[in-house]
């Protein structure tokens, strides 16, 4: 008996081993090794790289020769030398096998022609050593292909005897060599031309490491990161240490590449396919050939599955399946890596690229209208109703969402390219394997596509609201915080807190319906595939009644999910597909919509019978401007507020639109602005705008605008930083004062000059009066000055004076002298008593301005990285408990825990029932299909009710962290204020806001799912191969070192990304904001633009840095965990047959699971300690210490004298007292008031005056108790309001700033944000301003009309429908309508306006747009009077809020505070004092008392009269004034 089976046996395999002959699966291996060794493709080979060598040659000979210019550029000796080398050997060994064979000499030719290229190519020229390598490497790469494929191939069979000749393997090793040396050679440095325009910021340009590095290291390995990872994971990086940019990212090369494609084709899509279409079609040949090799492992598994299923009928050596299960996935990871690399490259370039273009075209455009701006913005093209921003605000963020959307898309290149080859292939593999079944299974995935599409549309929709309700939200606070100041005056906190949790409360809503959504989304997207997978084993064990064997379970398995995978990726990238096609389209709106700034010839300024327009929809007109400029004179304009004053310079500029008449104009004009325009640089910096630096120029300027005085009070002189809007700086005398100073220093020879005076005090008026209009400053240059000093005009050799639009008189004084308001004399002696008016007393004569005591100063990517902070590994235990305490932590803890068990039971049981076949027992299909389908369903409810528990963590966490920072950032002390841009708080609520919204719970539950999974999947694997531990565990303790160097790494570059970023979108908004300052100079537009170009090279760098790490580490986790694949197949094989097939498949399916596990574990580490750093950041800004806990803490019924204070009617007078007061802004720093005493009576009208920087304002925002008072005491109605509450300190008392702040709503909005005041109330106060001159200034020809606003209810409106002009005070919008803001007075109702307010155009209802903008600036300043008259404050404090006023108007505000305080002396519980800052005399000439400030000292306290008459500084400032004889005559009145 055993002799027969031994006879049977051997029949049965003398059988297969016929059956191997004839088999398909080993036909394929004869036919390559024939085709190999025919000679035909040697041949072609030859002769094309024979016709590509000669055509490079003659090339060459007409080109010249370019010698090596760096070490880059030479041979490499060590790597050289190795190659000729193996090239020789390879060489030797083919002639000799030639020779034994007789029929290798094509090869011999072939290798011989490499090796004498090879030594060719070291001619010292590196163009023909470049050329010449590639085809030295071609023939290398061909000749071992050929020569392994005849070979070496037809050895993978089992059945072989084929034998290769030894001089051949030697030539193969040989050819082996010299392929791995060609291919970890660095390459040689071509340079490019750097004489061109592109890199005229980069001359001595050196070659960035990806350019040099080998062809192993830049596609495969990304060695050249290697540094950078290792220091970054020692210690902190900067910028310096990461990798160079390449020449071909150069933003200045970009911008011009993308300038070609843009004049070329006018679409933006179509321009960024021209722009970027090598890239593009590199990127999709990458990711087809991913999609494609991530379908070789599982060929592999079902191979190696069938060959432990019965390795006795196996036809190839096992040791294939293992190299295809090793070699799949790493060349996926390879390829996908490489895609995943130029489509990052991609993002730069286009990011790089574009904010260039967009701030260029920004630059040579007139500023868009409303109504454009609105429909860019918008989806559709309408105009959002949403809260509205500044048109230059709208641009920068355009630039900022709208590339991004785009960049987002980048992927659908996989979608076009890659997924269709992975769809095609997982059809055919499916096919095969389960037949007619799989057919089943892909028409319901099929058709289940259009649910989870429908889902994502509906997420999309949902997104659109959420971006609405976030950017109200987000205008709310950049408008509230960029106006803290006068929030805090008006104690409003409260109030705006309540607008901005109603806004937030709307967002999150609709976040919810979103998350809803998400985990639908997830639900179904899991179902489905499951479905379609039951369905497939159903059909197949069910109904074809075949048995369900490992390798068709498993590798159904896989394959259904990769299909489920690709099917996904069309419902999840739609939505990004969809806002980048609407961001094209926004983008291509922008660009066709811009307007050409208008160009003048070059010439004397002149303008004859000009009529000028803002913009196209505007109805004011500069009409008939006929002007002939006195060339090196000075010509004043003049005007009442509104009359065209400021709408007649930048006609000069080329701002408007000039529909008739001509101009001419020089090139180079220097523009000082009404609201002084400053960069975020120092005073220097402002001042040389980017001119050379002259000695003795920069101090003339100095001088002439008596800035000396300024800089020693300076902490760092003019090396100070001005900040955010110059907010280090005065809000009028410094920055008016240095944007003048710029102005004067450049070489223009025109200066326009926008009110230059309104904020500076009389003296400081007049030194600089004298000092620049007066001497030769201004010689030669042609100087336009608008001014609402009346003495100006007649010392000006032309006096222009401006009437609704029109020229109203024009007066000549040729040869007129300039002369100082007083005789040289006084004007001497004011200066030098000037000595002490500086806040700590320091001496003009002594300042050194050319040498401050400077700290070191710090880059503002360094300042930006301080300001990111730092944030702890384990800080997500912080985090989760906000999720609502310790048990909902663990809970959602244990849904993770039970979500990954379900998983791995899955898909054991699915090994168990595979098993049940191999015992060869009778399989209960329903019970084992059952029990599969209840894994299955169990799984998919346990991930969503997982995902729901995170969402609704996060939501509250994100709810309860925005209250409580809301909170502190509007209750925090002004003083914190100081040195923290609004722009670094206002991206607390948004980008990190954003986080905490989106990103930080979704990746903790990812993170803390791969960490579970690790365990199950290590445990799985060796439960049922023990062996494996080993080689597991330190699997992943290697994965996971390397994730901890790449976080470490990346986490730092991450912030350098962010920091680096930072200055690009502050140059753009500030860019934008100035940009008529910055257009009006020649070449200044140029010179911002490669400073955008500089500060985005080191954004390019970062980025490119940042996700070239991601690539680093994802190769050598992929490489490792392909190892442990193959590791684990190897134990396999070694176990077969004694091992059922269906565990070796689940070990395997895990295995093969391991390196996705380990690689999402190491960048879910990353990412979350990067989003954990949004948590940090805004837990950092929660715990900010409260205004009001800087104090101590007084009950107030523990005094008599506090009780008062909590009466209705507190306080009951406005009296006001300092005893011996020093104040101090910081703690530490130097006293800027000293030992003042003041009284001022209930009743009384004082008047404070001074030079700048005396202290006036100090003065009044110590009655706030802004500042801290070091000793003394100030008593408000008896009582130290230090025992009084801030907030109910400030609501007692009201006051009108220098700067008028209006916020975005109505008019009875900003009168009254809390509501709280009767409508009556705030009537009256507009009918009590109502006939103020810039109110009741209008063209006669417009009348009022009403509007119907779409909803069944009208406005009324001035016979207006555009947008702010300088007749027109009162405006909704571009197009007539409310843009957004409710309708407000009904006019079939009986609550209409008072007549007087009707009669100004101006009403409760009246929308005002955000910073006022539909305002002048006087109206603004009439606005914020009726604000401080409705609050019926007993003390009103008036901060040089008439400043920049024209003497009508002001007027007119005083006549009605002397009315409201004539109303309030009717009866003494009732009486109301009033403290006026003023630099204009006229105002306060009449007041009950005047203060007279200097060096933070009281100098004089009396009646106007009497200090006059006592000659003292008082009357200095009288004489100085230049109206010295009409304020002696109001006095005598």
């Amino acid at each position: 008996m055993p002799s027969r089976d031994l006879l049977v046996r051997r029949v049965d395999n003398l059988k297969h081993l016929v059956a191997q002959a004839s088999s398909p699966a080993t036909e394929w291996i004869d036919g390559a090794s024939r085709v190999a060794k025919s000679g035909y493709l040697q041949s072609a080979l030859l002769v094309a790289v024979s016709i590509w060598a000669a055509t490079s040659a003659i090339r060459q000979t007409q080109t010249s020769t370019v010698r090596p210019s760096s070490k880059w550029s030479r041979i490499r000796l060590p790597y050289e030398i190795s190659s000729q080398i193996s090239r020789t050997a390879a060489l030797v060994f083919i002639i000799i096998a030639a020779c034994q064979t007789g029929g290798q000499w094509l090869n011999v030719a072939m290798i011989g022609l490499a090796f004498v290229l090879g030594l060719l190519r070291l001619a010292n020229d590196p163009r023909w050593r470049h050329s010449s390598l590639h085809q030295v490497n071609t023939l290398l790469a061909g000749s071992f292909l050929l020569l392994s494929t005849a070979e070496i191939l037809p050895m993978i069979q089992l059945s072989s005897d084929h034998a290769i000749n030894k001089s051949l393997l030697g030539t193969v090793v040989g050819l082996a060599i010299a392929n791995a040396v060609a291919l970890i050679t660095p390459r040689e440095w071509v340079p490019p031309d750097v004489t061109s325009v592109h890199f005229r910021l980069t001359p001595s340009i050196e070659p960035a490491p990806e350019e040099t590095c080998s062809w192993f290291n830049y596609f495969i390995w990304y060695e050249w990161l290697t540094p950078t990872i290792w220091k970054g994971a020692r210690k902190p990086i900067e910028m310096a240490d990461l990798p160079g940019l390449p020449w071909y990212d150069e933003p200045l090369y970009l911008l011009s590449e993308m300038n070609t494609a843009r004049h070329n084709h006018r679409k933006t899509f179509r321009a960024l396919i021209s722009f970027q279409g090598r890239e593009l079609i590199t990127m999709a040949m990458w990711v087809a050939s991913s999609y494609a090799l991530e379908l070789v492992a599982p060929f592999g598994m079902y191979h190696l599955l069938d060959y432990l299923s019965a390795p006795d009928r196996a036809l190839l050596h096992p040791a294939v399946w293992l190299f295809l299960m090793f070699a799949g996935p790493l060349g996926r990871s390879i390829t996908f890596q490489g895609y995943i690399f130029r489509s990052t490259r991609l993002i730069v370039r286009i990011k790089s690229a574009m904010t260039q273009e967009l701030y260029h075209r920004a630059m040579t455009s007139m500023e868009l209208e409303e109504d454009v701006v609105n429909a860019i913005v918008s989806k559709d093209g309408k105009t959002p109703q949403v809260q509205q921003s500044t048109s230059n605000g709208r641009l920068a963020n355009l630039m900022a969402s709208d590339i991004d959307a785009i960049t987002n898309a980048r992927d659908t290149v996989a979608i076009t390219c890659g997924v269709p080859v992975g769809m095609t292939l997982s059809l055919i593999g499916l096919y095969q394997v389960v037949g007619w079944a799989s057919l089943v299974g892909i028409c319901f995935m099929v058709l289940a596509i259009p649910l989870p599409a429908w889902i994502s549309q509906r997420m999309a929709s949902s997104q659109r609201k959420v971006k609405v309700a976030q950017d109200s939200r987000i205008s709310l606070i950049s408008e509230y915080l960029g106006s803290i100041k006068a929030i805090k005056y008006f104690a409003w906190e409260d109030a705006m807190i309540k607008r901005i949790s109603e806004a937030r409360r709307r967002e999150q809503k609709d976040l919810w319906h979103i998350s809803i959504l998400v985990a639908f989304m997830g639900s179904v997207g899991d179902l489905i595939p499951l479905i379609a997978l039951l369905a497939i084993f159903t059909l197949y064990a069910g109904v074809l009644k075949k048995p369900l064997t490992a390798p068709i379970a498993f590798t159904t398995l896989t394959l259904v999910m990769t299909m489920r995978r690709n099917i996904m990726m069309f419902s999840y990238l739609s939505r990004n597909i969809t806002s980048a096609i609407i961001s094209f389209e926004r983008l291509d709106r922008f660009f066709e919509n811009t307007t050409p700034l208008t160009h003048y010839p070059t010439g004397p300024l002149s303008i004859k019978h000009a009529t000028f327009r803002r913009n196209k929809r505007a109805t004011f007109l500069l009409r008939d401007i006929s002007l002939d400029f006195v060339e090196g004179g000075l010509n004043v304009v003049t005007g009442q507020s509104g009359s065209g004053k400021t709408t007649l310079l930048l006609a000069i500029l080329g701002e408007t639109l000039l529909e008739d008449g001509s101009v001419t104009r020089p090139e180079d004009i220097a523009f000082a602005s009404q609201t002084a325009w400053l960069q975020s640089e120092s005073i220097r910096d402002n001042i040389l705008f980017h001119s050379p630096f002259e000695q003795s120029r920069y101090d003339r300027v100095i001088e002439a605008c008596c800035l000396e005085i300024d800089f020693s009070e300076l902490p760092q002189g003019d090396r100070t930083e001005v900040g955010e809007n110059g907010a280090t700086l005065s809000a009028g005398g410094q920055r008016s004062r240095v944007a003048l100073a710029r102005a004067l220093y450049s070489k223009a020879s025109v200066l326009l000059l926008d009110d230059i005076f309104a904020a500076l005090d009389t003296k400081t008026a007049a030194s600089l009066w004298k000092l620049c209009f007066c001497s030769d400053m201004l010689k030669g240059r042609t100087t336009v000055l608008v001014t609402q000093m009346p003495w100006v005009s007649a010392q000006a050799d032309l006096a222009i004076t401006l009437e609704n639009g029109g020229i109203k008189t024009t007066e000549q004084h040729l040869g007129v002298v300039r002369k100082p308001v007083t005789s040289e004399e006084e004007i001497g002696l004011i200066e030098n008593g000037n000595a002490d008016s500086g806040i700590n007393g320091t001496e003009p004569g002594k300042i050194d301005v050319k040498s401050p005591v400077l700290k070191a100063k710090q880059d503002e990517i360094t300042n930006e990285m301080k300001a990111s902070g730092a944030s702890a590994r384990l800080m997500f235990f912080k985090y989760m408990l906000h999720f609502g305490g310790p048990a909902y932590a663990l809970f959602a803890l244990l849904t993770i825990v039970l979500s990954n068990a379900a998983l791995i039971a899955t898909s054991f049981w699915l090994s168990i029932w595979v098993n049940a076949y191999d015992r060869q027992e009778a399989v209960n299909i329903t019970f084992y299909l059952g029990i599969y389908a209840l894994f299955t369903l169990g799984s998919a409810i346990i991930d969503c009710l997982g995902f729901l528990t995170f969402a609704n963590g996060q939501w509250i966490a994100a709810r309860n962290l925005h209250k409580q920072l809301i909170n502190a950032v509007m209750n925090v002390s002004l003083s914190w204020w100081k040195d923290v841009p609004v722009g670094r708080v206002v991206n607390r609520f948004s980008r990190d806001m954003n986080s905490l919204d989106s990103d930080l719970g979704r990746m903790l539950q990812y993170f803390l799912g791969m960490a579970v999974k690790i365990f199950f999947r290590i445990g799985a694997i060796s439960s049922i191969l023990p062996i494996f531990m080993l080689p597991g565990l330190v699997t992943c303790f290697i994965g996971v070192l390397c994730g901890e160097m790449y976080t470490r790494t990346a986490v730092m570059v991450k912030r350098l990304v962010s920091s680096s970023q930072s200055p690009v979108f502050s140059q753009f908004s500030d860019s934008l904001m100035g940009l008529a300052v910055i257009r009006a100079r020649s070449n200044m537009p140029v010179v911002f633009g490669d400073k955008l170009a500089e500060r985005l090279r080191l954004f390019s760098r970062a980025t490119e840095a940042n996700y070239n790490c991601n690539r680093w580490v994802s190769v050598r986790i992929d490489f490792i965990t392909a190892l442990v694949t193959l590791c684990a197949g190897i134990i396999a094989v070694s176990k077969a047959g004694t091992l059922p097939a269906g565990l070796v498949g689940f070990s395997l399916l895990n295995a093969a699971g391991l390196s996705e596990t380990i690689l999402g574990l190491v960048r879910a580490m990353n990412e979350l300690e990067v989003e954990l750093q949004s948590f940090h950041r805004v837990q950092e800004y929660v715990q900010l210490v409260p205004e009001e806990k800087t104090d101590d803490v007084h009950d107030a019924s523990s005094s008599p004298d506090l009780t008062a204070i909590e009466a209705k009617d507190w306080p009951q007078t406005g009296s006001i007292e300092f005893r011996n007061v020093t104040i101090r802004y910081d703690l530490d720093g130097p006293d800027i008031l000293k030992d003042v005493n003041l009284k001022f009576q209930a009743g009384e009208r004082v008047a404070v005056v001074g030079r700048t920087g005396s202290g006036k304002s100090t003065l009044v925002l110590s009655m706030l108790h802004f500042t801290n008072i070091v000793s003394g005491t100030i008593l408000y109605d008896g009582i130290d309001i230090t025992l009084i509450p801030r907030k109910k300190l400030r609501q007692a008392i009201t006051i009108i700033p220098q700067e008028a702040v209006l916020f975005h709503g109505t008019v009875g909005s900003n009168l009254d944000p809390s509501g709280d005041i009767p409508s009556e109330r705030l009537e009256d106060a507009i009918s009590a301003c109502g006939n103020i001159a810039s109110f009741n200034f209008r063209d006669a020809a417009e009348t009022n009309r009403a509007v119907d606003t779409g909803n069944g209810t009208t406005v009324v409106l001035p016979g207006i429908d555009d947008g702010p002009t300088e007749t027109t005070p009162l405006l909704l919008s571009t197009n007539g309508t409310t843009n957004g803001i409710q309708p407000v007075i009904p006019t079939n109702t009986t609550d209409q306006p008072k007549p007087s307010a009707i009669s100004s155009g101006l009403s409760l209802s009246t929308p005002v747009l955000p910073n006022g903008s539909n305002f002048s600036h006087g109206q603004r300043q009439v606005l914020s009077l009726c604000r401080a008259l409705v609050r019926k404050s007993r003390l009103m404090l008036l901060d040089e809020a008439t400043a920049s006023m024209d003497y009508e108007t002001d007027q007119g505000i005083q006549a009605v505070l002397r009315k409201e305080m004539d109303r309030g002396r009717e009866g003494d519980q009732s009486r109301r004092t009033l403290v006026t800052i003023a630099h204009r005399l006229r105002t306060i000439v009449d007041y009950d008392k005047v203060v007279v400030m200097g060096g933070g000292r009281v100098l004089e306290v009396g009646r106007p009269k009497e200090l006059y008459k006592g000659r003292g500084t008082f009357y200095d400032m009288v004489r100085f004034s230049g109206e010295g004889e009409d304020l002696v005559m109001l006095m005598e009145e």
